[in-house]
């Protein structure tokens, strides 16, 4: 029933607009069996126009019922429909790796532009079990390409991003991974990696790294965040 009415909502216009040409339809043949039925002269030719009269007439009748029923169903019972069975609108972004220094601009619509400093850097939101990094952590020194585990299921869970920040002052914050698909760290099917950054493709030094988990209604905790060391 609940898929029913998602359907409805997601075609209504189209519902809208079958009823108004069917209607247009109805109404004519109502309107010349009418017109037939005052012009007879003869008893069988005014039965049989009364009869027309009649079915178009129940045609419209369903018609009006078909828009009032629509009408109170997207108005009222499918808003108040749980969030939670809503198909959620997942951002489009790259599930690669982060690529080569010369092609960042590419990234540009789902990085961010908002200065950042190692001061600013907060570990706190990966004491959130459901949206954590496990490794690597805080203040590692890592190479070549990086696994990260984790886990990224929190209630309502939509998707998940996994960004790095090089701490310049222009700089913003590049995509790693992402993904819709919940990962947890024990006792789930899914795989406990939330991806794979081949630090190969940035210059040495020290960067942050942050994983924000979002649910359906577009909410998402403290991300979890860290400073790592990249070396050569």
């Amino acid at each position: 029933m609940q898929e029913f009415l998602l359907i409805i909502e997601a075609y209504q216009a189209w519902i809208y607009l079958l009823l108004a040409f069917v209607a247009v339809l109805y109404g004519r043949l109502f309107i010349r069996a009418l017109g037939i039925y005052r012009r007879a002269l003869y008893t069988l030719e005014r039965e049989r126009a009364l009869t027309r009269t009649l079915h178009s007439g129940a045609g419209l009748a369903i018609i009006a019922a078909g828009f009032i029923a629509t009408f109170i169903l997207t108005t009222f019972a499918i808003p108040a429909l749980p969030a939670a069975l809503r198909p959620t609108a997942i951002p489009t972004v790259s599930l690669l790796a982060t690529p080569r220094m010369e092609q960042a601009d590419s990234l540009a619509g789902f990085a961010t532009a908002t200065p950042f400093s190692v001061d600013l850097v907060d570990n706190a939101g990966c004491t959130n079990k459901n949206a954590t990094i496990i490794e690597p952590t805080m203040g590692d020194t890592v190479q070549g390409q990086i696994k990260f585990r984790g886990t990224a299921n929190i209630p309502g869970f939509a998707f998940y991003k996994l960004e790095y920040h090089d701490l310049q002052p222009e700089s913003t914050w590049l995509a790693i991974s992402a993904s819709n698909a919940a990962v947890c760290e024990q006792g789930c099917a899914e795989e406990d990696q939330l991806g794979t950054w081949d630090t190969s493709l940035v210059r040495p030094g020290q960067y942050a790294v942050q994983l924000v988990v979002t649910d359906t209604l577009g909410n998402a905790p403290m991300p979890c965040q860290l400073l790592i060391q990249v070396v050569p």
